[in-house]
């Protein structure tokens, strides 16, 4: 019989697209966990560049805070003292008293040199005095090794400068930078706080500027102290910040309130109001009083304004300020900007000339230009602020960055700097190994093995029923070959005999024998057909019962000499007296069973080419088994044919119809019963000559 390939095409085909769709989910979420793992890397990554940026960004702002307070006379070694007192209320002019330069001591830490450049080239440092000025500072205020380091730098500086096309100080800024889509000017101290107050930065005086100063700094020193300090500290600066901010906001109120009134005297002044009276001197006075009234009013705003700022007092005594005097008449405000102070500067930018950092700035002082500038010490500098953030990239550098030029668009770094030309490089950024086992590549191993369990156990379900169709298709062939040919001896041989057609007595005895054998060939397979039936429903009941080998002998030995001598040949048996002797219990009925089956396959197959016309049946007791050996002498089995024997229904109805009767049910059944039994039945490869089957009893 063909098998169904169609089955098995189906099959196969439902099993390729479950897989390729099995597949092609498992590749894309594969594919989703790689980028969410991605996605997550990446952020974790964002996230500590935007605080290591934050890290170095206050560290940068605070030194260019605290360099952007220095007032522009600082840059000089001595600077005359304008509006000094002396203990007998003596009033000096300016230039009288000099007064010494906080920078004119060590530079501060990780600076190398201040200095100041005028129109006509000539370097000076505030750290290197001339002349008299050497020698006082040298008698009062420092040692004469820190000159020589200050006047060595300031030779190196000047060498430095001296090179060609070399800028101190940068382009005009195009532009603020961009970090992350949202603008961060490069702002001064001075920047903020106008931000702050919502006025211009020239309206700010010297005391504010110090005071912040002095809250970043206290905050900078303080981020390697203990928490508790750090959180007094800061919470300190803090609130002095929102102090500053609320008064920042009254004062751009005051200011507007105070443009607004100067604005209504200039016209009081110039359209006095004409009332009627008969008094011509209270019409003279009428502007005068208005603006005493105004003035007035203006005063008790600043006295308020005053006490809004407490903290201003002092910072204004520890820093110079400057002194702001109403006019005795009420004078027009230009249009145009206030005239320059005498001394202004702009705030500090960065600039790289070869591998140093300075701050540079252009400053009025007297009137007179100069550029102003500060020499970082870049290598103290870049290993302070790489150690605030060695815990996120221990592989980080500084480098510096590129700036663009006037009228050009500004660059779009996000490792850049807001304050300083500089931008971050993370390096080699260690990341966590994932393990390869992850929860989701776990259920899609759990979900793909199940996925195969469920198509193997399908193959093999329909793999067992399609070959169960084809034993019973195989049986139904061969059962109704072996029906139809005893049934047609039975017809034919019946019908003679009963139409009284065979008149002689001795062929009347041959067909009564035919007739007999072909009862019991058809009493055996239907045998053989019930039992293995009974076999497969689970229905057949062992009866158990103590014997010897010896007994069983003497009970089956009959019934197998019978049916040899229906095919000519003897049965003889090999088993000595203490192997009779050896006890067994068993079902001694599927034992007769299983050895009749065996002597008959004997007869039908070895029986017609036999060497010796002659069954052996064996008896061995030396093993933990006791074993029974029915062997002949005919041609043997096969190669092809072992793998098959056992297998029940393996007879096709052709092979039926040219070999010996039989359904090819047998052997099956042999097996079955000696596996019910607890034993086993195999075929000996080993004999040489005929075929040789072994069946292993427990011994009981």
């Amino acid at each position: 019989m063909r098998r169904p390939l169609h089955i098995w095409i189906v099959f196969l085909a439902c099993l390729g697209l479950l897989l390729a769709g099995m597949g092609w989910v498992t590749w894309n979420t594969l594919a989703l966990e790689k980028a969410r793992e991605k996605a997550a890397r990446d952020a974790d990554v964002q996230e500590s560049v935007r605080l290591a940026l934050w890290r170095l960004d206050f560290q940068a702002s605070a030194l260019m805070i605290r360099e952007n307070a220095r007032p522009p006379r600082d840059f000089r070694a001595f600077y005359a003292q304008e509006g000094a007192v002396g203990k007998d209320n003596d009033l000096f002019k300016k230039g009288e008293v000099m007064a010494a330069s906080p920078l004119l001591a060590e530079p501060p830490e990780q600076v190398l040199l201040h200095f100041q450049m005028d129109a006509g080239g000539d370097l000076r440092s505030p750290q290197v005095p001339r002349d008299n000025e050497r020698q006082v500072a040298v008698a009062l205020f420092v040692n004469e090794d820190a000159v020589k380091r200050g006047e060595q730098r300031l030779n190196e500086l000047r060498a430095l400068l001296a090179r060609p096309s070399t800028t101190l100080l940068p382009a005009p800024d195009a532009g603020s930078t961009r970090r992350g889509g949202r603008a961060a000017s490069v702002t001064t101290n001075r920047d903020i706080l106008a931000r702050m107050a919502c006025v211009s930065p020239a309206d700010l005086d010297d005391a504010e500027v110090f005071n912040l100063v002095a809250a970043q700094n206290d905050i900078n020193l303080t981020r390697n102290g203990n928490w508790a300090a750090q959180q007094g500290v800061v919470a300190n600066s803090q609130s002095y910040f929102n102090s500053v901010e609320n008064a920042m906001r009254s004062r751009a109120v005051n200011l507007q309130s105070e443009e607004a009134m100067k604005q209504q005297i200039v016209v009081k002044a110039k359209e006095p109001e004409m009332k009627p009276a008969d008094n011509p001197a209270e019409i003279a006075a009428a502007p005068a009083r208005g603006f005493l009234a105004d003035k007035k009013e203006m005063e008790r705003r600043e006295s308020a304004k005053a006490d809004a700022l407490p903290g201003m007092a002092s910072a204004t005594a520890a820093a110079p300020a400057a002194t702001v005097s109403m006019p005795a008449e009420p004078v027009p405000l230009p249009a145009a900007a206030p005239p320059p102070a005498t001394t202004e500067s702009k705030p500090f930018q960065g600039v790289w000339i070869e591998e140093n950092l300075i701050l540079a700035r252009e400053a009025w002082v007297d009137g007179a230009r100069m550029v102003q500038g500060v020499w970082l010490d870049w290598p103290a500098l870049r290993a302070a602020w790489l150690r605030e953030i060695t815990d996120l990239f221990p592989a980080a550098t500084l480098e510096p960055a590129a700036t663009a030029s006037a009228g050009e668009r500004p660059v779009d770094d996000p490792l850049r700097f807001a304050a300083l030309p500089l931008r971050l490089v993370t390096g080699v950024i260690p990341l966590a190994e994932l393990p390869f086992w992850t929860p989701l590549r776990k259920s899609l191993a759990v979900a793909v093995g199940c996925v195969a369990l469920a198509a193997l156990a399908v193959g093999l379900l329909l793999y067992g029923t399609v070959a169960l169709s084809e034993r019973r298709a195989a049986f139904v062939s061969a059962v109704t070959h072996e029906l139809r040919t005893p049934l047609t001896t039975f017809r034919l041989y019946s019908e003679m005999l009963a139409d009284d057609m065979v008149q002689d007595a001795a062929q009347r005895k041959t067909y009564l024998d035919t007739l007999s054998g072909e009862a019991g060939r058809l009493s055996h397979l239907v045998e053989n057909v019930l039992a293995y039936a009974r076999l497969e429903r689970g229905s057949a009941k062992a009866r158990a019962e103590h014997t010897t080998i010896g007994g069983l002998l003497d009970r089956v030995l009959p019934r197998l000499r019978q049916r040899a001598a229906e095919c000519g040949m003897e049965v003889r048996v090999d088993a000595s007296e203490t192997q009779r002797q050896t006890k067994l219990h068993i079902d001694a009925a599927a034992v007769e069973q299983i050895l009749f089956n065996l002597v008959d396959n004997a007869c039908k197959y070895a029986a017609p080419r036999a060497v010796q016309p002659i069954i052996h049946l064996e008896a061995d007791t030396s093993g933990r088994f006791a074993m029974l050996r029915v062997r002949d002498h005919g041609e043997g089995i096969s190669r092809g044919e072992r793998r098959r024997i056992f297998r029940p229904f393996h007879k096709s109805a052709d092979q039926a119809a040219h070999s010996a009767p039989g359904v090819g049910l047998g052997l099956a059944l042999c097996s079955r019963l000696a596996t019910a039994l607890g034993g086993t039945i195999t075929l000996d490869a080993a004999c040489k000559e005929g075929a040789c089957f072994v069946l292993r009893l427990p011994v009981g």
